[in-house]
């Protein structure tokens, strides 16, 4: 595991910046390992690499870089922040899910209401030929493709 390093960059740039330095990156290179950015801090670019100077390389005069100076951080740091969501929050109505347990395994349906204090969600499956809502744990369910 290499060392990580926060780039300082304009908010909302941070995807952008990220697919700058990794068109920088000389083929073969093993000097970066990833680059991360993180939805929930806004105005970083974090950079996994070998060595500081290399990565100010990289960095070095790209737009939307706001600070010269690379701050190594600890991984700590950035786990912090990397949180997975519970599937009650990723669900929505209108979303189309498929039932992944119980009686009606296999089947796909359209989310018509979510419960989050129950967490529960309320669907009618696509393949019924008249519309037959029906609620079952959202533990039952994951987002389809």
């Amino acid at each position: 595991m290499g060392k990580l390093y926060a780039v300082r960059t304009t908010a909302g740039q941070e995807r952008n910046v990220a697919h700058l330095i990794w068109g920088r990156i000389p083929q073969g290179s093993k000097d970066v390992h990833a680059i991360v950015t993180l939805p929930a801090l806004k105005g970083y670019v974090f950079v996994e690499g070998t060595e500081r100077d290399r990565v100010a390389v990289l960095v070095r005069e790209l737009r939307h870089v706001k600070s010269k100076a690379i701050v190594q951080i600890s991984h700590d740091e950035v786990l912090t922040h990397l949180v997975e969501r519970p599937l009650i929050e990723t669900i929505n109505e209108g979303m189309t899910v498929e039932v992944v347990a119980g009686p009606f395994k296999g089947f796909t349906g359209k989310v018509t209401r979510v419960d989050r204090i129950r967490k529960e969600v309320t669907l009618e499956l696509l393949e019924s030929t008249y519309p037959f809502p029906i609620s079952i744990p959202v533990n039952q369910v994951k987002p389809a493709h």
